[in-house]
């Protein structure tokens, strides 16, 4: 689909691994990878000590404020932060805050900013993107980034980058369902490997199921256990409310390798500790996760034919009990694991050299990617041999 050339210097050398940045983007966060000579793959601190930048804005101070600031106004003042509005480029939804106005390119605006600076100007910039982005939603946020003073190379739908990337043929899967979850949908992709490409066969993109979705049943389902042994309720009072969203992430981690979690909640009056385990935070997702594993069931029946690997990124991978219903529920043949956090990022690295070759077509890539002829030697000679370091998490 040619819809828009990336930029290109006329007569610009190609130096692969000088300077290549892989960013990668979804409505939840940026994460990026840098590529620099004679060394190793090295994960940005975008938001320092954090590797990842939330792409979220505050509008609680007088000057609007990218990454954390916002999370914590999700639950104590939800009106003043601005979330999910990647997939909203183009369209008039608008975020307001007294006489101040924005929409989703104004934001983006912001994050983009934040990012440059806090990220050195790469000479190369490549993106992986979610596949529910349209054509034109992905040509504007190229626009913005060139605005921002960052050029965009290259960029793939992550299903096909994730495949495409990997270092050699006999690792790449031959039919694959990729998982990914952010703050706008939980996604699936189904992806083919044959005739020398990676051929995006079909999507699906649950609104429903979106990772905010995840957490407002385990706040719900956690204050309602309050609720029963104390008789107070932490959704009354949005400190507390917060507070306890505050300990989330760090719960999910915890309970998912199998460590008991203890979250504190703090009224204005009493106290409360909730032990919860990974049984505890698999039966409140129950639904959730019922919903998803049918989606995904729906999405693999327009595969010719059971997927050999089933994939989901690390933060699908985290909501709790889908990775083992998943794997419950796939075939027979099927291997499922959960990939690195900075997968994508990585992914976006070693398609840079095959962009600057012209081996790849100067455009969005979201239906296929034409397969190196041979994937191994082609990442030894471009120095972006740190993707061989991609292995799944079991």
């Amino acid at each position: 689909m040619r819809w828009f050339n990336w930029s290109r210097k006329e007569n610009d050398e190609f130096r692969v691994g000088v300077g290549t940045l892989g960013l990668d983007v979804n409505s939840s966060r940026m994460r990026a990878v840098s590529s620099e000579p004679g060394r190793p793959l090295r994960t940005v601190l975008l938001d320092e000590p954090h590797e990842e930048l939330p792409l979220a804005v505050s509008l609680e101070g007088p000057v609007p404020e990218v990454g954390r600031a916002a999370l914590g106004l999700i639950r104590r003042l939800p009106h003043l932060a601005c979330f999910d509005f990647l997939n909203d480029l183009g369209q008039p939804r608008e975020w307001k805050v007294g006489r101040q106005r924005f929409h989703a390119s104004d934001l983006l605006a912001l994050a983009f900013e934040r990012l440059c600076s806090v990220c050195p100007k790469p000479d190369h910039l490549t993106l992986v993107l979610p596949s529910y982005l349209n054509t034109q939603r992905v040509t504007a946020l190229a626009a913005l980034l060139d605005k921002a003073g960052l050029t965009v190379r290259g960029s793939a739908t992550l299903p096909l980058a994730l495949v495409a990337g990997c270092e050699h043929t006999h690792t790449r899967p031959h039919l694959a369902l990729v998982v990914d979850a952010d703050d706008h949908a939980l996604s699936g992709a189904i992806v083919q490997c044959e005739a020398g490409q990676c051929r995006l066969l079909a999507t699906t993109a649950q609104t429903r199921l979106n990772i905010r979705a995840w957490k407002d049943q385990l706040l719900n389902s956690l204050a309602d256990r309050c609720v029963r042994t104390c008789r107070r309720d932490p959704r009354d009072t949005p400190t507390a409310d917060q507070a306890l969203y505050e300990q989330l992430d760090d719960a999910i981690d915890r309970v998912r390798k199998g460590q008991k979690a203890t979250l504190s909640i703090r009224g204005a009056n009493w106290y409360q500790d909730l032990v919860q385990q990974s049984d505890d935070f698999d039966g409140y997702c129950a639904g959730l996760v019922k919903q998803a594993v049918f989606a995904m069931k729906e999405l693999t029946l327009t595969a010719p034919e059971p997927p050999v690997t089933v994939w989901l990124t690390h933060t699908a991978g985290r909501l709790p009990g889908l990775a083992a219903a998943l794997h419950e529920h796939a075939a027979e043949r099927s291997e499922v694991s959960v990939l690195p956090a900075d997968f994508g990022a990585r992914a976006a690295v070693a398609l840079a050299g095959r962009w600057q070759r012209d081996e790849l077509p100067r455009t969005h890539l979201d239906g296929s990617i034409p397969l190196p002829e041979s994937a191994g030697a082609r990442l030894r000679d471009t120095g972006t041999s740190g993707v061989r370091a991609f292995r799944v998490e079991n």
